[in-house]
């Protein structure tokens, strides 16, 4: 089932591991894609693991119009419905753990367990989401990309690592410009402060050592959801699941009880 129809957008997923395992699904940051989650597949084996490219990503459909954290949750569901899946396991990576803090906030009986990675509730600089819109509008995604990856990375990881940055930075570039504008009125809109509260879901909340300012959120996501624990992991910045996968995936091992 390469595509399911979520309202009048096409879902491109990608489902692995046997139809008996329990379910997990895998939503990746802004400028991701499918592929973004290849380090965690080899931990998951007995898992059946859903991935897939999230509206205006990848191969999925890029609406025109303004995308909502509610809009992408109720993607997901549209995806467990076509794949008959009742609960399941969440991985959400920055964007991604909005998702999931939207779903296990709003449908508690879909949601097992979470992991949320590299995410906020909240960001307060809005206008920043508008001027990259207008700019991704002028003069494309190129140089958009390559800012933004290069600034989530930590820069042990740039230096190690620099096919997979441009890989990165490629997966980013290719996004339809209707797609990141799109998605950055999700995370200029996101308001998921009085959400935590409802989330019973237990919660892994896993950020990076790195990631500066932004890493100031991971613990009051624990302490704000009923059942939650935080996790820093060293030489990362915003995309820990890849710049430290061996450590993540012994994390989330652990709390899935892979």
């Amino acid at each position: 089932m390469p595509f399911i129809d979520s309202g009048r957008c096409r879902i491109n997923l990608e489902v692995d591991g046997p139809e008996g395992g329990a379910p997990l699904i895998l939503s990746h940051f802004l400028g991701g894609r499918i592929e973004t989650f290849d380090w965690q597949m080899p931990v998951l084996s007995g898992r059946r693991v859903i991935r897939f490219d999230t509206r205006g990503h990848g191969a999925s459909d890029a609406p025109d119009g303004d995308y909502s954290v509610a809009m992408l949750g109720r993607d997901v569901l549209a995806i467990m419905d076509a794949l008959n899946i009742a609960r399941a396991d969440f991985l959400g990576v920055s964007q991604g753990g909005m998702t999931g803090m939207w779903l296990a906030s709003e449908h508690p009986e879909r949601i097992n367990r979470l992991v949320l990675a590299n995410t906020t509730t909240f960001i307060p600089n809005k206008p920043v989401w508008d001027e990259l819109a207008a700019r991704a509008v002028a003069e494309g995604m190129g140089a958009i990309a390559r800012a933004t990856i290069t600034g989530w990375l930590s820069d042990g990881f740039r230096a190690a690592e620099p096919a997979t940055v441009e890989a990165l930075i490629g997966h980013m570039s290719a996004m339809p410009v209707a797609g990141y504008v799109g998605n950055t009125r999700v995370l200029r809109d996101v308001d998921l402060r009085d959400a935590l509260g409802r989330i019973a879901a237990p919660t892994l909340v896993v950020g990076g050592q790195e990631d500066g300012p932004r890493g100031a959120a991971i613990p009051l996501i624990a302490q704000g959801v009923q059942d939650g624990r935080s996790l820093i992991l060293a030489g990362a910045a915003h995309l820990a699941h890849i710049e430290n996968g061996p450590e993540f995936n012994a994390a989330i091992a652990r709390h899935l009880d892979l």
